[in-house]
Parts: C-alpha cells; structure tokens; sequence
C-alpha cells in the first residue's frame, strides 16, 4: 500500500462538487484516510481571477502514481478544466503532492510536488490533516509554512458530509 496526499483547488462554476466527484472516483481505487477543511485562498499568478476553494486529502492505495495523475486528469476535464490560459481560473485542479516518501521524476510527474513548499493554500490543508509530515528534499510542513505566512489563506469550515 502506497501512501499518497492529493491537493484540489477551483475558482470556477463549483468547486466543492467538483471536490465530491474527485474523492468519489479516488475512493474507488483506495481508501480516503483524511480530508482537510476547505480554505479559501488568493490566487497566486495568472491573470485577475476569484479566490479558489482549496483541500488536501490523504489516500491508501495500491496504484502508482501515474494512475492516480491520470485519474487526476480526467476529473479536471469531467469538471470542464481548458487549460487555455496559464495558472488561470479553473473549476478544478487536481495535484499529487506525495506518493510516499518517494522522489519519482518521469516526462509527466515529479514528486514531490515542486511547488507544493512554495504555496500556503497547500501547506495549510496538509498540516491539517499531517501535522508532522516531512517533504523529501524540503523539510517538515511546520517549518515551510513559516515561510510562506504571508500568503492569504482562510480556513472555511469542515469538509461537507
């Protein structure tokens, strides 16, 4: 079994639905272990948009991580995601951010995610639900947060039943 933490995010249409469908489809290939709280944050570059909806979740799975970014793919695309303009609005957005403790770099993944340390919208939602966890190659998510405290992230409420 493979331990794997999978980030949401939208700013389009509804992300929380969108939220439900992804957690469906990642149920059906592990078991969810935690679910954050859903955070409403800034966005972080691109053109002028909302603020998104943000989440992280943790799965126990048997799949690799190139399953779980294709399966990732194809709820964006079930929610309506065109990648026309980038880091812009979306309805949803899917990202591993870890599978295990591993460091994987294919053409399509690398792992951890490379930008994950950089982002509190992640960093929060991860803390939430593994306040100990340690970031091969970047340190533990307490020590990281610290470094991106300026960035305006707000816890909403609990994730919806």
């Amino acid at each position: 079994m493979h331990d794997v933490y999978v980030a949401l995010g939208g700013n389009l249409g509804d992300p929380l639905a969108c939220f439900a469908m992804v957690v469906k489809q990642f149920q059906e290939v592990g078991m969810i272990r935690r679910c954050s709280g859903i955070y409403l944050t800034a966005p972080q570059g691109g053109p002028a948009q909302p603020d998104y909806l943000n989440a992280v979740f943790s799965l126990e799975t048997m799949q690799s991580g190139e399953d779980l970014l294709h399966l990732g793919l194809a709820a964006e695309q079930a929610c309506g995601r065109l990648r026309t303009v980038p880091w812009g609005p979306r309805p949803l957005d899917v990202d591993l951010l870890l599978y295990d403790d591993r460091i994987i770099k294919t053409p399509d993944l690398i792992l951890p995610h490379p930008r994950m340390h950089l982002r509190r919208f992640v960093l929060e939602p991860l803390r939430e639900i593994a306040p100990i966890i340690y970031i091969p190659g970047r340190g533990f998510v307490e020590s990281l947060l610290r470094q991106v405290a300026s960035q305006r992230v707000t816890r909403l409420h609990d994730w919806p039943a």
